[in-house]
């Protein structure tokens, strides 16, 4: 049993006192062969302080995921129109057949993927909190000329892709519609709302709200059955949330800045105007590449979206919550209590509820029996590292993968393309594995006593 404060759950003597007021009918005996007083102690449990780990703002996040992206459609181009130029009777004087490039198409998605950075700017930059104050208004004008100049860059290149391309080549540019329907169903909130575009402060304790209500989250330590479950069910909406922007915002990366490029590659024209040249490139290269971006705009994400403060917030929770194991065969003789939602059930508790005989497990058990959301809230966080552990070999295979490919390649354009991806996803491992180092030493002593 993991240590921690025990106190005695006023619910708990209730029931037993209940259960303990023997009548003189056989009715009563009857019912109390099957009854188990709960004369345990509800354990309060102990959770270890997490120190400080240093996290990248939202801003230089932001920049970082941009410059990634326009990294990785500028070798997505390098795969399609890459020449032999050094060969000497190659036509070409350049390592790029520049003049094959869409300058709008490039210019529509530069602007398009930086509509996070930009709203980021407007969102968390304020230059003086007081509005009286001349360099407040200077910034509130920067952010007015941003936006209008963004908007106007953008409607101008669109007109013109749509002006040069066919209607069937526009259609790639919304197919990500249907994936953030999928997602967040017809609300357009998820695009712009701060606490679900960007994830939301975490704090150890409750504090005071600010002038500017921001939105932090934090533990409740109580043992209190109903809010536990309250607090599961927000940090699951949450949680979900997050998991939807990764997604989201991942795909939406991989498909403009690597995927449409692809769609939108041009043919080399002849002397003659009605005569082609077909465009050659390695088909399962470009398509690798697209696939690569995904897994590394995925890890940026969802490393800078579950934060190990937050994960150790998800954990306590967990704690508190419990699972029950539902108990199969015939039983009609064991010894149970009558599940109670009013209850902080202890460790080995049987409990008959009305979709079977469910046994408790964790330090408490404030759960429903039979409860899906319950039970997979508990798997996910109640091991402190499973996420990070889960992250860290996901990171480790695709940098082993990418540096076997690196070994394996001979074009100059695949080593150009492997390192400089590479490179973006060692800072992310770096991260992950100074989370698992700092993680591992704060919970030694929880998981020391977990093992006995």
């Amino acid at each position: 049993m993991p240590s921690g404060r025990r106190i005695l759950s006023r619910i708990q003597s209730n029931s037993y006192n209940s259960s303990s007021k023997g009548g003189n009918g056989s009715h009563t005996e009857d019912r109390d062969t099957n009854m188990v007083p709960l004369a345990q102690m509800a354990v309060l449990p102990k959770h270890c302080h997490l120190p400080e780990i240093p996290s990248d703002p939202n801003m230089s996040f932001e920049a970082m995921l941009y410059f990634f992206g326009v990294i990785a459609m500028g070798l997505q181009y390098i795969n399609l129109y890459r020449t032999v130029w050094w060969l000497p009777h190659s036509h070409a004087n350049y390592a790029l057949n520049f003049y094959l490039i869409d300058v709008y198409l490039v210019l529509f998605l530069c602007i398009l993927m930086s509509r996070r950075i930009v709203w980021c700017f407007v969102q968390e930059v304020y230059g003086s909190r007081f509005s009286k104050s001349v360099l407040f208004w200077v910034v509130q004008f920067l952010k007015g000329a941003l936006l209008g100049s963004i908007a106007l860059g953008l409607v101008y290149t669109a007109y013109m892709v749509v002006a040069n391309h066919s209607a069937l080549y526009c259609l790639f540019l919304s197919c990500p519609v249907i994936t953030y329907v999928f997602l967040f169903g017809p609300s357009i909130k998820p695009l712009y709302h701060r606490c679900l575009v960007w994830p939301t402060s975490v704090c150890d304790r409750p504090r005071h709200k600010k002038e500017e209500e921001e939105v932090i989250l934090f533990h409740n330590c109580v043992l209190t059955p109903d809010v536990i479950r309250s607090e599961v069910e927000y940090f699951k909406l949450d949680f979900n949330n997050r998991i939807k922007q990764v997604l989201f915002n991942s795909l939406l990366t991989a498909y403009y800045m690597t995927f449409v490029p692809l769609c939108f590659a041009q043919h080399v024209q002849n002397t003659c105007e009605s005569c082609w040249n077909t465009l050659y490139y390695d088909t399962w290269w470009v398509g690798q590449h697209v696939v690569v971006t995904w897994l590394s705009a995925f890890l940026m994400l969802i490393v800078h979206y579950l934060p190990p403060k937050y994960l150790d917030l998800l954990h306590r929770t967990a704690l508190h919550l419990g699972r029950w194991q539902k108990v199969e065969g015939r039983h009609a003789h064991v010894p149970y209590n009558a599940w109670s939602e009013l209850t902080v059930w202890p460790p080995g508790a049987l409990v008959k509820h009305v979709k079977g005989l469910f046994k408790a497990e964790g330090i408490n058990v404030t759960a429903e029996p039979g409860n899906g959301m319950h039970g997979r809230f508990f798997f996910l966080f109640h091991q402190p590292m499973r996420v990070v552990n889960w992250l860290l070999i996901l990171t480790w295979l695709l940098v082993g993968y990418q540096f076997f490919c690196l070994i394996q390649s001979t074009e100059w354009n695949h080593i150009v393309c492997i390192a400089l991806v590479l490179f973006c996803n060692y800072y992310t491992l770096f991260k992950l594995l100074r989370d698992r180092i700092i993680l591992a030493k704060a919970y030694k002593e929880e998981l020391s006593e977990d093992d006995r």
